[in-house]
């Protein structure tokens, strides 16, 4: 059994990742989650191929280091008690995530809970929480990408809108709201921007909308102007896309939840290109088990964390937890 405090040895896990073909019979690697804990979502790594998971259920982080050793880098806490996405900043040796509180989403018609959604950033050494920012009231901060300079973009899943945290400050500002961001029904149906990525050029956002499907091109605006929103045309709706990263030959990597087939994918997608007409989704992978985010190395891999959620969103808490749980690992791909 796992243990919970922080830094304590569990049992090993090791994994060999063979060579991926693309394609929906693609051949992937499951990263066992030590026994006992639950719904992985957010997810990051360093450059020694370091992973960093985070629980939606109860707030911890885990490290999983290149030999396969997992250990607790962070226990969850009353102030970080979920975590639905992870990344690092290196330069800063700070890895950022958010804690909104999320659970109730997990029920049908749910809507979120009482606890204000935050922003924080662990020392990715200690696991020492080094910041702490709230969202403000109302808002759910689902997904984040970090700049550079070290500011923090965030989507706000309730209010249509993406936040944003300057280098140094401590509080976060509306960066870009667009009504088309919106989204509207119950439950899941009703989480609008969730999965957000940076391009190469470090200026560009990507943005879906979970429950609409909708995908978005962001992009600063002249001085003193408002950032541009540009919805790309597609050849369907996304089914509840979610976790999004950009390869290293800037393509976009986005996963599908897939909430009504329950085949979840992995996609492809030329989002910068400029090609006129519906842009081609391309599967990588498909059958992933509610996949929610994910994050690729600079040598192409890409590791994806199975949330496994699907059945507790479609029938609320009286689904059984399944037992097993895991971060799919995918060689580079060409």
């Amino acid at each position: 059994m796992f243990g919970a405090r922080k830094g304590e040895a569990p049992e090993r896990f090791q994994i060999a990742v063979a060579p991926l073909e693309p394609g929906p019979t693609a051949r992937r690697e499951r990263i066992p989650l030590p026994g006992g804990l639950t719904y992985p979502n957010g997810i990051a790594h360093t450059a020694d191929g370091t992973l960093f998971v985070g629980l939606v259920s109860n707030g911890r982080v885990l490290r999983r280091t290149p030999d396969g050793a997992w250990t607790v880098l962070f226990p969850g806490s009353d102030e970080v008690f979920t975590v639905t996405s992870l990344r690092l900043d290196a330069p800063r040796g700070l890895l950022w995530g958010t804690s909104p509180d999320a659970m109730n989403l997990l029920r049908p018609g749910g809507i979120p809970g009482q606890r204000t959604s935050r922003l924080f950033a662990l020392d990715v050494r200690t696991g020492e929480v080094r910041r702490l920012v709230h969202v403000p009231e109302g808002g759910l901060g689902n997904d984040i990408v970090v700049a550079p300079d070290g500011g923090v973009y965030v989507t706000d899943s309730v209010r249509a809108s993406v936040l944003y945290l300057p280098p140094g400050a401590e509080r976060l500002e509306t960066y870009v709201s667009d009504p088309r961001l919106q989204a509207k029904g119950a439950g899941m149906a009703a989480v609008g921007p969730a999965g957000i990525a940076l391009a190469p050029d470090g200026r560009t956002l990507a943005i879906n909308t979970y429950g609409p499907g909708r995908l978005f091109l962001v992009r600063p605006g002249a001085a003193g102007t408002s950032p541009s929103v540009t919805e790309l045309e597609l050849p369907r709706r996304l089914e509840n896309p979610d976790g999004m990263y950009f390869a290293p030959d800037g393509r976009l990597l986005l996963v599908e939840g897939a909430l009504n087939s329950g085949d979840g994918r992995l996609l492809r997608i030329d989002v910068l290109g400029s090609a006129r007409g519906p842009r081609p989704l391309e599967v990588l992978v498909s059958g992933l088990e509610s996949p929610v985010n994910l994050t690729v190395a600079t040598d192409g891999r890409v590791w994806i964390s199975e949330a496994r959620i699907r059945d507790r969103i479609l029938r609320g808490p009286e689904a059984a937890t399944p037992r097993e749980f895991w971060v799919t690992a995918l060689a580079p791909m060409k």
